[in-house]
């Protein structure tokens, strides 16, 4: 094998510069307003690989791109897979997110640890395999959909590489945090409930109260984060408030509502509180009833396999529309029995609210990938020899690697440490970025041997 000089770290490329560049770029995924891509991400990303000996290209599905590259031929095919597009700005920035922050070691910027820090290690890994060729066929992608649910991002991407007989043995889903080896995910079932406005009138005084999310330890308003019991969600908040206060009424909302799986920083309810010597004012039964049943929804029980993380219902949008109101919860479960949620959802919605319509829809499937495979045998002796302190669990999102769960040999999602995904202030640790692509090289030297990886190890064994 023929090396290129590198320095004393084995790392010619600079994280921090790569990750400025895509910090940089808008790649906000936001069906709300109905926003893609642009294709300055994947084609920088593209040009990028190519220039490391990778056959690169972009695939086109509904708008929504994705850069796909290989390189080597050999007895196994593994698929590196993250993706580049980032959920909306929100609320509570202390500096531009899409310019990147350095403090020390933390880089702070839109994307930074979900996904673009991911995508730097593929690309310093890259840089590393253009060193030799590789003794298999080394595939890296980078999708454009992943927020938006990953339907025409990795759902295109599986058919092609099927369609094209590189359908991978092993799977990296670069699209993790915390160094953590993700074996188990939760499924996201959609669910949207309309009722039809109902307007009334009382006697009472009109107040505005003001609810807030506050998470523990982070700024993270990713829903799949958040953990009932020690996190405050505020809309659920709104509706413990009329829980407690079972006469006053709502009169209309307003709220930080952003996406799908962001829950909203604030919600503020504009209530009546019942006067029988005020004037008579008008307010919304379908609203009060609706939020008068977002506890109960949120404790709707119906059959799940276990989970760590256990099941949630997260009220995230809500919106009013020719006398409909439309409100989004964000499901997560291991389950993809659509019809058992939607009857549990109906026994707690009933009696107080009479509802227009209620859709569940089916998600993409859970991921349970079995501990004791090869693969992920593999990256436990590879951390450890790396020397990154790692975890083996049950990761908190829904990522791509859902598409890619029968990877014959097994899967995994992996990603950099850093902190507030889907909230404000974003942030990744640079050192763990370079860590990401050392380990990833070593687990490929790993998988290459033509023994195979023998039991999983534990700090201190001796290698497989």
């Amino acid at each position: 094998m023929t090396y290129i000089q590198l320095d004393s770290d084995g790392i010619a490329m600079d994280a921090c510069p790569e990750l400025e560049r895509l910090v940089s770029m808008d790649t906000v995924s936001d069906a709300k307003a109905g926003k893609q891509t642009s294709p300055q991400c994947p084609q920088y990303i593209k040009e990028k690989l190519e220039t490391l000996g990778f056959t690169s290209e972009i695939l086109v599905s509904n708008g929504v791109l994705t850069t796909f590259s290989r390189r080597g031929y050999g007895a196994f095919k593994v698929l590196f897979l993250a993706h580049f597009d980032v959920v909306p700005v929100g609320e509570g920035w202390k500096t531009n997110p899409f310019v990147l922050n350095v403090q020390g070691e933390k880089a702070y910027g839109r994307g930074s640890c979900d996904d673009k820090g991911n995508i730097v290690s593929l690309l310093l890994l890259a840089e590393k395999l253009s060193m030799f060729e590789p003794p298999c066929t080394v595939m890296i992608a980078a999708t454009g959909d992943e927020e938006l649910g990953g339907e025409n991002g990795a759902g295109y991407l599986r058919g092609y590489l099927i369609k094209n007989g590189l359908f991978p043995d092993y799977v990296v889903v670069a699209d993790g945090n915390g160094q953590k080896v993700i074996h188990r995910r939760r499924n996201v079932l959609p669910t949207t409930i309309k009722v039809k406005q109902t307007l009334a009138r009382t006697r009472g005084q009109i107040e505005k109260v003001r609810f807030v999310t506050d998470t523990f330890e982070t700024e993270t308003r990713h829903s799949a984060y958040f953990r009932p019991g020690v996190d405050r969600h505020s809309m659920l908040a709104a509706s413990k408030y009329l829980d407690l206060n079972p006469q006053v009424v709502v009169r209309g909302i307003r709220g930080a509502f952003l996406k799908t799986n962001v829950i909203p920083d604030w919600v503020e309810l504009e209530i009546v509180r019942p006067a029988p010597s005020a004037d008579e004012v008008e307010y919304d039964k379908a609203l009060t009833g609706l939020f008068k049943a977002l506890l109960p929804m949120s404790n709707a029980q119906f059959p799940t396999r276990y989970s760590d993380l256990g099941t949630f219902v997260s009220p995230n949008l809500l919106s009013l529309e020719s006398n409909l109101w439309t409100l989004y919860c964000d499901v997560r479960a291991m389950t993809n029995d659509k019809e058992s949620v939607r009857a549990a959802f109906e026994s707690s919605l009933k009696g107080k609210v009479d509802i227009f319509a209620l859709e569940v829809a089916a998600g993409k499937g859970f991921v349970e990938a079995k501990v004791d495979s090869k693969l992920i045998r593999a990256a436990t002796w590879a951390l450890e020899k790396e020397g990154i302190k790692y975890t083996i669990g049950e990761g908190y999102g829904a990522s791509d690697s859902r598409y890619f769960s029968d990877a014959r040999e097994g899967l995994f999602d992996f990603g950099p440490r850093g902190d507030n995904v889907h909230g404000a202030n974003e942030w990744v640790s640079l050192t763990s970025i370079e860590e990401n692509a050392a380990f990833y090289q070593t687990l490929l030297e790993v998988l290459s041997r033509e023994k195979p990886v023998s039991g999983r190890s534990v700090p201190g064994s001796s290698r497989p």
